[in-house]
This record gives structure tokens, C-alpha cells and sequence, in this order.
């Protein structure tokens, strides 16, 4: 949810608990104002009344707002004011009605007044500030709701143009992250809490970086001259015992020596420093797979069945691209099982390898690192997790499904 949609749900609900409070209160300090200036215009009619009788003696009789009865016999009573409900042979109804009634002696004779003005029935009146407020209220919400939407939008511009700026920033940019001041405090607090961030990863990650790959190329240094001495010494006279050993040494550096350039290409897949891209077609590339590890498939006697419905392209760097196919072959003709046959088939969206394999690992497990299909020495576990990392960069989705001996891997466009 948006911050300018919670504000508006919070005005909403805001005026829906103001609203009946503030019509109530409306209500009674209404009632009771126009109560009292109902009250001062009865007694200032009664006076009139009063004045009229000493000047002119006659009975004035307008009801029933105006009623005069001589007394007979004189009563004195205090004046009192209350609410009355008369019919009203009009409207057919009775009709709430404000009334003061007082006795009062006017030139020695003794008379009843009751002087009367209608009033709003509560019921009618708090309708009627029911619906003026809550007309009131709309118009005020909704010239809030534009005032707000517009200043917000005006406001939260730097904000937005600095999250676009973050989210399209890169560690591997050499230029530091560039974004605008804003006059609100909070924002220019965060923009200068980001800047910092990230420079601070910025220097962070090139100082890893460089030593990621000083240390592989420090490490393959004195492999590649081990390897060296040790196919040469490997090439004199020795005991079958000591031959054994010299050769396990052998493999074991070479396999040391594939271990720290996988580790290195994952590096640098995790950092995503291969950033060139173009069209790749797989079944060409494929084609040339084949054939380079022919010798590998002879040796096993695999058979490779391939159908081919259609090209499938997609954007990736074509170092990439190389490695994730020699990967895909290799790990097929590596795990198969000798005189089986390894299918391909290619399509416009996706690509499918199967073959058949002795492995127990999980299909949940596959593509972690280190993780391997049989305990084979010359496996550094890393194969199929390069294949699903290149594949994640080139925007393909990669899934393992297993059917008994049957190991298959589909590559899809997402």
C-alpha cells in the first residue's frame, strides 16, 4: 500500500469518527442558543402584551401563539417556560412549541398569558445538521484529498527520483551514487545516510573484489608450476608404488587448479561483472559442444539424440553462454551411465537434456555448491551451480526432474 493511500484511509476514517461526535455537539449547543433567544423573545412579547392591556383593556387572543384569559379570581404564580406539543389543524399533526405562562396584574384585574413560538422538532434539526455537516465535511475531505495528492506528489519528487537512482545503481559502477537535495529535512537525511552507505560498499566490495582475484591468480601460480614439475617428473622411471603416489598428487592439483577457477567464475558471476550481451543461439553453440567432447562421449560409447523444432535465442554473454552449455554436456556425459543415450531437444523457449544416471542426490540439493552426484575425485561440486547462476543472469529458468535412471534439466525463457 502506498503512504498517500494510508493518508487518505486515515482522513476517511478520522472524519467518521469526527463527524457524529461533531453533529451531536452541534446539536446541543444549538438547541440550547436558540433556546435562550426563544426564551428572551417570550419575555419580551409578554411585555409588549402587558403594556398593551394597561393602554387597551380588551383580551388579545391570537393562539396559539397568543392567548389572554381574565381571572376571576386572582392567582399568583411564578412565570414558567417549557416545551408543549399543540395540533396544528394544517399539518395535521402536533407541533412542538416553546411556551411561557405567567399571571400578572394589570390595572386591578388579574390575567393569564401564555405567549408561544414554534420550534424545530429535535429529530427534523439534528437531520438537518446531519446532512449540512456532512456536506460540509465531503467538500472539506475533498478539497483535502486534492490539496494533499498534489502537494504529496510535489513533496515525495526528490524522494522518488533518488529510489528510482538506488534501485538502477550498481556496486560496479565507477561513478559514485548521485542524487538530488530536497528542503525536507528527513529526506536530505536520508540522502546523505544513502550516499554514504553506499560508497562505504562501493570501496567495500572493489577491496573484495581485487582480493578475490589476486588470491586466485597467487593460488594458480604455484598450481601451474606444481602441475608442471609433476607431469614432468611423472614422465621419468619410477616404482609402480611411488608412480601411484606422484600421480595422485597430480590429479589432486589439477583438480585444486579447476576448483580455484570455478571459484573465481562464481565470484565474479555473484558480483555480475559480465555485463556484455547478444543474442546466442544454443543449437549452434550446441552443435559445436558436441563435437569438442566427442572423445569423452566415445570413451563411455554414449549415444546423443538431438531434435532440433526450432532455434532457441537468447541474451547472455557468449563467454557465459560457453560455459553453461560445456557444463550442461559435461555434467550429462560425466553422471550417465556407460552405453545410454543422452537426449536433447530444443525449442523456441526452452531447452531439454536428459540422460541416465546412478545419482541419489536430491533434485532440491542439485544446484548447491559443493554438492555431488556420486563421490567422483575429479567433480568439484560447482558445475551445476555456475549453470543456474549464468542461467538466473541471462533470464532463464532452470528446473531438475528425476523419473527412476532418468536425470533431465530444462532451461526455459522467463
Amino acid at each position: 500500500m502506498k503512504l498517500i493511500t494510508k493518508t487518505n484511509q486515515n482522513y476517511i476514517f478520522t472524519i467518521l469518527i469526527v463527524l457524529p461526535i461533531a453533529c451531536f455537539l452541534l446539536f446541543f449547543s444549538l438547541k440550547n442558543f436558540f433556546s435562550e433567544e426563544v426564551d428572551e423573545k417570550l419575555k419580551v412579547d409578554e411585555l409588549r402584551i402587558i403594556e398593551k392591556l394597561r393602554t387597551n383593556p380588551e383580551i388579545i387572543s391570537l393562539a396559539p401563539i397568543i392567548e389572554v384569559y381574565k381571572l376571576d379570581n386572582p392567582i399568583k404564580a411564578e412565570p414558567e417556560i417549557k416545551n408543549v406539543l399543540i395540533y396544528d389543524p394544517v399539518e395535521n399533526e402536533n407541533e412542538p412549541y416553546r411556551e411561557l405562562t405567567s399571571t400578572k396584574q394589570i390595572n386591578g384585574n388579574w390575567y393569564l398569558i401564555k405567549v408561544r413560538h414554534s420550534i424545530i422538532e429535535n429529530k427534523d434539526f439534528l437531520i438537518a445538521i446531519g446532512i449540512t455537516m456532512g456536506f460540509i465535511m465531503l467538500l472539506v475531505f475533498g478539497f483535502l484529498l486534492f490539496l494533499n495528492n498534489k502537494l504529496t506528489l510535489k513533496l515525495w519528487q526528490p524522494f522518488y527520483y533518488n529510489l528510482d537512482k538506488l534501485n538502477s545503481f550498481s556496486l560496479n559502477a565507477p561513478q559514485e551514487l548521485v542524487l538530488i537535495d530536497s528542503k525536507i529535512e528527513e529526506f536530505q537525511d536520508l540522502k546523505k545516510a544513502l550516499i554514504t552507505l553506499t560508497n562505504k560498499l562501493q570501496k567495500d566490495f572493489k577491496t573484495l573484489r581485487e582480493f578475490t582475484e589476486n588470491a586466485s591468480h597467487e593460488i594458480q601460480t604455484p598450481l601451474s608450476i606444481i602441475s608442471i614439475h609433476l607431469d614432468e617428473v611423472l614422465q621419468e622411471e619410477h616404482t609402480t608404488k611411488t608412480y601411484k603416489k606422484l600421480y595422485t598428487c597430480y590429479q589432486s592439483v589439477q583438480r585444486l587448479s579447476k576448483l580455484n577457477k570455478k571459484l573465481l567464475l562464481l565470484a565474479k558471476l555473484d558480483n555480475n561483472q559480465f555485463t556484455a550481451k547478444t543474442n546466442v543461439i544454443i543449437n549452434t553453440l550446441f552443435s559445436e559442444k558436441i563435437d569438442e567432447l566427442m572423445p569423452l562421449i566415445a570413451e563411455k560409447k554414449l549415444a546423443i539424440h538431438t531434435i532440433n523444432k526450432s532455434d532457441f535465442i537468447f541474451d547472455t554473454d557468449p563467454f557465459l553462454a560457453n560455459i553453461l552449455l560445456s557444463n550442461l554436456l559435461s555434467n550429462a556425459i560425466k553422471h550417465s551411465i556407460p552405453e545410454t543415450l543422452i537426449e536433447i531437444k530444443i525449442t523456441s523457449t526452452s531447452f531439454f537434456i536428459t540422460n541416465q544416471s546412478h545419482s541419489t542426490l536430491s533434485a532440491d540439493l542439485i544446484f548447491d555448491r559443493f554438492k555431488k552426484g556420486n563421490d567422483s575425485n575429479n567433480s568439484t561440486g560447482l558445475g551445476l551451480s555456475i549453470v543456474k547462476k549464468i542461467a538466473v543472469l541471462s533470464n532463464l529458468t532452470i528446473q531438475v526432474s528425476t523419473d527412476g535412471p532418468s536425470f533431465k534439466i530444462t532451461l526455459t525463457k522467463v
